[in-house]
């Protein structure tokens, strides 16, 4: 394949990528906030457009080396050092043309809390599934405008419904599965819950009266689910601890939160 180079629109070149991936037979999603452009349904307000500085994705473990291989014809530069001492979670890549960076995540997404994701790259064909994407924006500790921001268009241009199976037709915010990730860990959930009347709040700030009822009624729905939804052993024992030690982990030092430039 000959050597091309990336777009400077950033979501032409998204859809470029994605689109090359999937020519190689490589299942590669896109996470972040042109993901959740990608999933805009409707028109949103204008208080909750915004501009996005680096393309992330998610692929495969046993895909790796076939997709760094196929981003280096698409004209990326691998991080070197960074991708031999942290490759088997997260690849750097840089567009230079463009000065862009393609962050990488393997197999699953870790930064304040971890969410394996090897089986979730099935359910829809460019980017993770709604609930996944909400639960990778709702996962910062210390969240960010832009994240609350994306996490309101998420919760405005879907519905909130329990089946775990969206897709195309169907695209929604499935309550099972936000359900499964929190009940299974107090951290989790905690920092879910949090960030959930974050939402509630923002979206009460930047949204006419009927989109703001329609975003906290999901948020409330979605809150329900979560308190009536199982609750592991061990995440009952972790519940006794609280928040007098910490909960969560701190994002890596090297690249920073998904989010620092997106």
């Amino acid at each position: 394949m000959t050597t091309t180079f990336p777009l400077a629109d950033i979501e032409h070149e998204a859809s470029r990528l994605t689109g090359a991936f999937a020519e190689h037979g490589l299942d590669v999603r896109l996470i972040g906030g042109l993901a959740v452009a990608g999933h805009r349904h409707r028109e949103i307000p204008a208080a909750l457009h915004r501009t996005y500085g680096d393309i992330d994705l998610v692929i495969r473990p046993q895909q790796s080396k076939a997709f760094r291989a196929a981003l280096q014809e698409l004209g990326y530069t691998p991080n070197v050092r960074f991708n031999n001492m942290r490759g088997d979670r997260r690849l750097l890549f840089d567009d230079e043309p463009n000065d862009r960076r393609l962050d990488v995540f393997v197999g699953g997404f870790q930064m304040c809390h971890a969410m394996d994701l090897t089986d979730r790259l099935d359910l829809h064909p460019l980017t993770l599934a709604p609930a996944d994407l909400l639960l990778t924006k709702l996962q910062v500790v210390q969240i960010n405008h832009k994240d609350l921001t994306d996490a309101v268009t998420l919760l405005l241009t879907h519905p909130v419904d329990a089946p775990d199976a969206p897709g195309t037709d169907d695209d929604h915010i499935s309550t099972d599965r936000l359900a499964r990730i929190t009940g299974a860990d107090w951290g989790w959930h905690t920092t879910v819950t949090d960030n959930l009347a974050r939402v509630a709040a923002v979206a009460d700030e930047l949204l006419a009266p009927p989109d703001a009822a329609a975003v906290t009624t999901r948020v409330a729905r979605i809150g329900d689910a979560l308190t009536a939804a199982p609750k592991s052993l061990r995440w009952r024992a972790r519940a006794k601890v609280g928040r007098r030690v910490p909960w969560y982990d701190l994002p890596d030092e090297i690249g920073g939160p998904i989010d620092a430039r997106n």
